[in-house]
């Protein structure tokens, strides 16, 4: 009996051996294009809005991969990354149906395929002291010698592959790209910044997002005075459009009342402006103002809007002394703060601004105003006075008086709207004037410009002497997808988003903030009387100053008083010490909370869970003898 229990064990065994064998066999034939995506709003799976970019390709399109096998046995995440970068070109190259060809190359050294490798501009990098390199990046071109290239996968940007990739495709399949006229007057192309009462100044280098608009679209720049439009624009961009004149006023209102769409960033005070930190110049929005009021929309003059629960954890100093604070005129926003069932927010998850302007709703304009982006309720406006230069940061939270009420920072227009003319400029005109739109507007206003700076959206590093920046917030997502979607495709919207995503601990968050606004005005209140203290010394002691006796010409009543004030200092800052211990502790209670959840929690409900199973089963045992 006992072998016969012997034999079977074994070919139990035997027969489980032989079933996985089969399993893994049959699982790598029959389910090798099956893929399982378990993350958090599928981010490794490819959109439905995606694919149409692969299968609407209308010209071939060869792309070309270089990756360098002496790379992957010297860095084995280099090889993991470069066999997901071959995985997601398998996939485009299925969806595509012959019309994307991907080609696999080992550029060895001093090989004809490394050289063709550097005519792309493929970045090399150093694999030892033996002067070895090696290559990791991608050349891809059209029917039509378009030419888009990846120099090197960065691994710093690995989880924004999709992205890349997929913009990478789309702008080589659509080469005649939509055209935008850009009226701004930010150094958005670089320039010259303006030195210390306007003095000299240093060149700057385009702002990074202008590389990704180009990619996808066709920019024309127009100054401030053009009379006429070009008719082969599609969507007018502008960004912070200062002192335009009449006739460009007249030209973009009958613009967009003829049908054409404007995408309009302006801020009640563009940070962004001289990143040099000298004088702003002396422009003014009232030509913008003018076409806004018209549309149906305001920007309050002289207000920046500030939100309690948005604000940015920033660095500053306060009495003299570094400490951490929330800049409430700096936001972080977050999903709660979007309308997620607009397809210009897609699914973006965080975005920043920086001293934003407040968009309020014009009385019976006409129009249709559908809000994008809001702030919380514990909002308040603040004067733009108080955030100009070096502002008290501290202060800023501490005198925060919420109206609780949500300020808008974007939205869309719609409907129909009137012209901001009572008719036309130039009375000879060949073009009839319109009064009011034909056709339903289509406008998307922003109260901030800020955001498209790459300071407040992007880490920048440097990797091989290549510039690297790794998105933080989808700032540029949110700019691409207002583009495509007024030009009616929006086909990255859906992968934008994804790796930039933040998950604050909210409860941690809110529990910090209650006690730093609990306490920041008791440790002003200690740091003023401190101050008070020292200037009351001080001024006893300049009395007898120049005196080589200073110590014997003090009064008994004046050597008191000093022996009192001395007291009181080190009453005082010890009470200080105390609230800026309080601002950390129910942050350490609830850290510590966690901690034992995390650690004994768990295990001890375990156990607990043993005991009453044991206890059950013997009372079960017990019930069962008793019965028999």
């Amino acid at each position: 009996m006992f072998q016969d229990r012997s034999k079977l064990a074994v070919l139990g065994v035997v027969l489980a051996a032989v079933l996985l064998v089969a399993v893994n066999l049959i699982s790598n034939t029959s389910l090798r294009g099956v893929r399982i995506d378990a993350t958090q709003g599928a981010a490794y799976s490819l959109s439905d809005q995606v694919k149409p970019v692969f299968t609407g390709i209308e010209e071939p399109i060869t792309v070309r991969m270089y990756f360098s096998a002496a790379l992957g046995q010297a860095s084995p995440r280099h090889a993991a990354y470069y066999q997901r970068v071959r995985d997601l070109l398998q996939q485009y190259a299925g969806l595509a149906g012959g019309k994307l060809k991907v080609e696999y190359f080992n550029p060895e050294p001093f090989s004809d395929t490394e050289d063709r490798a550097v005519g792309f501009g493929l970045q090399a990098v150093p694999l030892g002291q033996s002067g070895e390199v090696g290559y990791f990046g991608l050349a891809a071109t059209n029917a039509t010698d378009d030419q888009k290239v990846i120099p090197f996968f960065n691994l710093e940007r690995e989880q924004f592959l999709e992205y890349d990739l997929t913009k990478l495709i789309y702008s080589l399949s659509k080469p005649n790209q939509p055209k935008i006229g850009l009226i701004t007057t930010l150094p958005l192309e670089g320039g010259m910044s303006q030195g210390q009462f306007g003095m000299g100044g240093q060149p700057t280098p385009p702002w990074a997002i202008m590389e990704g608009i180009k990619d996808l679209f066709n920019v024309q720049m127009l100054d401030a005075s053009f009379e006429t439009i070009p008719a082969d624009i599609s969507i007018l961009l502008l960004v912070q459009p200062e002192n335009l004149s009449e006739a460009s006023q007249y030209a973009i209102d009958q613009f967009v009342l003829n049908g054409g769409k404007a995408l309009v960033f302006v801020d009640p005070n563009a940070e962004s402006a001289n990143p040099m930190g000298g004088m702003q110049g002396g422009g003014t929005l009232d030509g913008a103002r003018k076409l806004m009021k018209a549309w149906g929309v305001e920007m309050p003059d002289g207000v920046v809007v500030g939100d309690l629960d948005a604000a940015t954890r920033v660095s500053t100093e306060a009495g003299g002394r570094p400490v951490a604070s929330d800049y409430v005129a700096w936001l972080s926003l977050t999903e709660q703060n979007f309308d997620a069932k607009d397809a210009v927010i897609g699914e973006l998850t965080a975005m920043n601004f920086a001293t934003a302007g407040a968009l309020d709703t014009v009385a019976d304009a006409g129009t249709t105003i559908t809000p994008l982006i809001k702030t919380g309720p514990k909002s308040m406006r603040i004067p733009t006075e108080k955030v100009l230069g070096l502002p008290d940061v501290v202060a800023l939270f501490r005198d925060f008086k919420s109206a609780n009420k949500p300020e808008v920072l974007a939205l869309r227009i719609g409907g129909t709207a009137k012209s901001a003319f009572p008719g036309p400029l130039n009375q000879e005109s060949k073009t009839p004037h319109l009064a009011e739109s034909k056709q339903p507007i289509q406008v998307i206003v922003v109260s901030d410009t800020d955001l498209l700076s790459e300071r407040f959206w992007a880490q920048e590093s440097n990797f091989m002497g290549q510039r690297v920046l790794v998105p933080t917030a989808d700032n540029p997502s949110f700019l691409i997808n207002a583009l495509e979607n007024l030009t009616g495709s929006p086909a990255l919207s859906s992968l934008r988003g994804r790796g930039a995503q933040s998950r604050p601990f909210t409860l941690v968050e809110s529990i910090r903030q209650d006690a730093e606004m609990k306490f920041r005005a008791k440790e002003q209140e200690l740091m003023a009387r401190l101050e008070q203290l020292q200037n009351q010394i001080a001024g006893i002691q300049i009395k007898q100053q120049g005196s080589a006796e200073a110590e014997v010409l003090l009064s008994e009543e004046d050597t008191k008083a000093i022996e009192n004030y001395r007291s009181e200092i080190l009453s005082t800052r010890g009470e200080l010490r105390e609230v800026q211990r309080a601002l950390r502790q129910d942050i350490e209670t609830l850290e510590g909370t966690v901690k034992f959840i995390n650690i004994a929690g768990v295990p001890i409900v375990f156990g607990l869970l043993l005991i009453v199973l044991a206890v059950v089963r013997r009372n079960k045992r017990k019930t069962r003898a008793v019965e028999a």
